[in-house]
């Protein structure tokens, strides 16, 4: 007969330090990059990484959601011809700003190579 699982024991396969998925946990622990530990192991750099996000608690680590949603900002700002007049002066604005600075970057373009 089985014995009843208790909170005290984890569900699965107990962890062997001696099987490749071991080995790349304690390359992970001591500072290995994911490629390095897949070249000196022979294995894909995609098992390495699955190890390394179960190790975190199957969280990733250090990405966020994806693409950032767009600002609703701009869209607020346009609202009737006052708006639309005051983007339009903006934008002519950040267009002579962004000339004057090809401008000087092309004088000293042309001063490097004369």
């Amino acid at each position: 007969m089985s014995t009843p699982a208790t909170s005290s024991r984890t569900r699965g396969r107990p962890i062997d330090p001696n099987s490749t998925s071991g080995k790349i946990r304690a390359l992970l622990t001591s500072g290995t990059q994911e490629a390095d530990i897949a070249k000196k192991l022979g294995c894909a750099q995609s098992l390495v990484y699955n190890v390394r996000v179960r190790m975190n608690g199957g969280k990733k680590s250090g990405r966020g959601p994806g693409r950032p949603r767009k600002s609703a900002a701009p869209a607020a700002a346009m609202d009737g011809l006052a708006g639309i007049v005051d983007m339009v002066k903006k934008s002519e604005a950040e267009r002579a700003r962004l000339h004057g600075a090809l401008t000087k970057m092309a004088a000293i373009l042309r001063e490097a190579l004369a």
